[in-house]
């Protein structure tokens, strides 16, 4: 029995690391940011991205501007190998009194022009990906999201709308 449950424990792990593809292509050239969302029946898109600052555990952020956030991390920290996270963010205590929820994903596709990068290089690639199911009070809801993102390192990179500009700002 003890070993039976080892194998499946493993099995497991390599169906999940399995359902992860990253893809490095040079030649990738997205000339901005359009990630589409859809929750349940509901699509909206995200256009905005900002990072973390730092070059030796840089996260790219993928999200909206407002007082709900869905946003899509990519985390490219020099000592493994590049990965999609999911976090919920909303302005009051919605997700058992905390303002975050860390959703894991039942699978995601990332396309990328390099993996190291430095302040002020242009990161470019696709995403795409679905979350495991998100319990609420109905069952519970996935979230799944599909497109291209351009962002700058140490920039934040901010627009509402397809058809607006982007604002830039310096992240310092």
């Amino acid at each position: 029995m003890r070993k039976t449950l080892q194998i499946l424990i493993i099995l497991s792990f390599g169906l999940n690391l399995s359902a992860q593809e990253v893809v490095i292509k040079s030649e990738i050239k997205i000339d901005s940011t359009e990630l589409k969302i859809t929750q349940s029946d509901y699509e909206y898109y995200a256009y905005s991205t900002l990072d973390n600052r730092k070059t030796d555990s840089l996260i790219v952020t993928i999200g909206n501007v407002g007082t709900s956030v869905t946003a899509i991390k990519i985390d490219l920290t020099k000592t493994e190998r590049p990965k999609v996270g999911l976090t919920l963010w909303s302005d009051y205590g919605e997700y058992d009194g905390k303002n975050t929820l860390n959703v894991e994903l039942e699978f995601y596709e990332l396309e990328l022009n390099a993996t190291e990068f430095k302040k002020g290089d242009r990161i470019m690639g696709r995403v795409k990906g679905k979350s495991r199911i998100i319990p609420n009070n109905s069952g519970g809801y996935q979230i799944e999201f599909d497109g291209e993102f351009n962002h700058i390192i140490g920039k934040l990179m901010i627009k509402k709308k397809a058809e607006h500009s982007f604002r830039i700002i310096d992240n310092e």
